[in-house]
């Protein structure tokens, strides 16, 4: 079977990000690098490939052992694109022949042209850098998506392929093999990432976090939300944890927090102070959300419809409504319902200009007009109880059940209406609502919603919006 994947622009690594990859994982001049074995499975054209070689050189003049047989024996830089491997052959053979060596040889099994994903046949690696590619799921090949499922647990949901980069990489580590990535952050806080952050925990060892919202770690403009994972292959009771949303990290100051290391896949407590006093911690409002309920009708059963019914009312009518029963699975499960808006961005509509809504609400008129919302303004007899936000609808929402029972939260990326049993939080920045998500479902959130909030029988808290608003989180 011929796979690819495919191939984004080349995105070039910050050199002092390449120097502090290849320090995580032990790849020093200073310690003897003859039987250390290091692969890079995205090497592009060298960002990583020559700072790996220059280590090893000057490990072998320090050491006294061969440097072209460690390099030829040890050493493997992957890459799918052929002339991107051609280049970094060209540009490795240029740095040997600084040192006097004049034709370099080397060997063909230091360098791989192939997709990275599909080999099976490679040995265990004390060191594994790099930078994944950052390809979204949405831009794979159906064909891929099918084959890296069956290949790899944790790709699943809409995983990018970065995923199956660090499965593939963390089984390929020798029994005291180090791993160091940098690559979007993403995956430590939504809904795709679990499968992964699960395996990390219960498999190897966390070592050290460093998530680094807004730092530009890369030779260009990329919007990728950074973090690096170094990840070992052994046991370990604490992660070193560091935050920071500076453009400019400096790598040799870094201040870490001690945490204990996450055994499941839920890695909340990481990024949480525990101390509700300190001034790092903000209200969700204060961090730039908004919080709001779905919408109220007050007679569901004339306004939520579904076109299976073959009900006649114009389709500007019909907004996708979500209700809570849709977020009990591992992905939102709409149940065709709609919402029949009788409103315009001003007001009520004009029900002349909409027959066939009018001919639907006239249907139904005794029934509306019982309500208490139309008694009070019997003019506007066909509203509902809360009216419909125009905006609201296509813009990135949190979706709350009112029960805190959800092992996942969701987030819509603007394709429904919220029903009334269903509490929202809004913010143009999807990132920042998955990672919202991920520290709502914290056991430092749940301790406070038990103290603050509501609780149904058996003691379960209720996400209500007075709630929400009185929690204490993290500013990120």
């Amino acid at each position: 079977m011929t796979v690819r994947y495919k191939k984004n622009d080349e995105i070039f690594t910050d050199i002092t990000v390449v120097h502090y990859l290849l320090d995580e994982v032990g790849f020093v001049s200073e310690k003897d690098l003859s039987l250390v074995t290091l692969l890079e499975p995205a090497s592009g054209e060298g960002s990583f490939a020559l700072e790996i070689v220059t280590r090893l050189y000057q490990s072998s003049q320090k050491f006294e052992f061969n440097f072209l047989k460690a390099l030829n024996s040890n050493i493997k830089f992957i890459e799918l694109n052929r002339e991107s491997v051609e280049k970094l052959k060209e540009s490795i053979k240029k740095l040997i022949c600084k040192w006097d060596y004049s034709s370099p040889q080397l060997e063909d099994r230091v360098f791989i042209c192939s997709n990275y994903l599909t080999l099976d046949k490679l040995p265990k690696f004390d060191c594994i850098v790099g930078n994944p590619p950052y390809i979204r799921h949405e831009l794979i090949d159906a064909s891929l998506k099918s084959f890296y499922r069956e290949k790899f647990s944790t790709f699943r949901y809409r995983a990018d392929l970065y995923i199956p980069f660090y499965e593939h990489s963390l089984n390929l580590l020798s029994d005291n093999g180090k791993l160091s990535f940098v690559c979007s952050n993403r995956w430590l806080y939504n809904q795709y990432g679990e499968p992964l952050r699960k395996k990390i925990s219960q498999e190897y060892y966390l070592k050290k976090l460093l998530n680094l919202e807004k730092a530009q770690l890369f030779d260009t403009q990329v919007i990728a939300y950074p973090a690096i994972t170094t990840v070992v292959k052994r046991e370990g009771v604490d992660t070193l944890y560091y935050e920071s949303n500076d453009k400019k990290i400096d790598f040799k100051n870094i201040i870490f927090t001690k945490k204990e290391t996450p055994n499941s896949g839920a890695w909340q407590n990481l990024f949480i102070n525990y101390d509700l006093n300190s001034s790092s911690l903000k209200s969700i409002e204060e961090l730039g959300f908004k919080i709001g309920i779905g919408i109220a009708t007050g007679a569901d059963k004339i306004f939520i419809i579904k076109k299976s019914q073959n009900i006649e009312i114009e389709n500007s009518r019909l907004m996708p409504l979500l209700k809570s029963n849709a977020l009990k699975g591992e992905e939102i499960e709409w149940d065709g319902s709609y919402l029949v808006n009788p409103y315009e961005e001003n007001g009520l509509c004009n029900l002349e200009e909409y027959p066939k809504l009018k001919a639907y609400f006239k249907e139904h008129k005794e029934r509306l007009k019982q309500r208490h919302t139309a008694k009070k303004s019997p003019l506007k007899w066909y509203k509902t109880i809360d009216r419909v936000k125009f905006d609201l609808q296509a813009q990135p929402k949190l979706l709350l059940p009112d029960l805190a029972t959800s092992k996942k939260l969701h987030v819509d990326k603007g394709n429904f209406y919220p029903h009334h049993n269903l509490y929202y939080i809004t913010h143009n920045n999807i990132v920042k609502l998955e990672k919202l998500s991920s520290i709502l479902m914290s056991e430092f959130v749940q301790k406070q919603l038990l103290n603050i909030g509501i609780k149904m029988n058996g003691g379960v808290p209720r996400f209500q919006a007075q709630t929400l608003k009185k929690l204490r989180i993290p500013s990120f």
